[in-house]
């Protein structure tokens, strides 16, 4: 049975998830569409691992919801 405080942290990355987390991986993620051509061409392999960071935010913001990690 899940705590009171593992229910307000999940409430809390979904509020996350939903105002910050979605939107940045929607625009990482054509971001990193439009550059991920050009990685091996010019070398932005560091931006595009960065990029590829930012899309997986709303990946991350999910798992934490799902599991009511506190940010401590």
């Amino acid at each position: 049975m899940a705590n009171c405080s593992c229910i307000l942290w999940c409430i809390f990355w979904i509020i996350i998830l939903i105002f910050i987390g979605w939107p940045l991986s929607i625009f990482f993620g054509a971001l990193y569409g439009f550059v991920a051509p050009l990685t091996t061409c010019v070398g932005l392999d560091q931006v595009t691992d960065l990029l590829l960071q930012g899309v997986n935010l709303g990946r991350t913001c999910a798992e934490y919801a799902r599991t009511g990690k506190s940010l401590c």
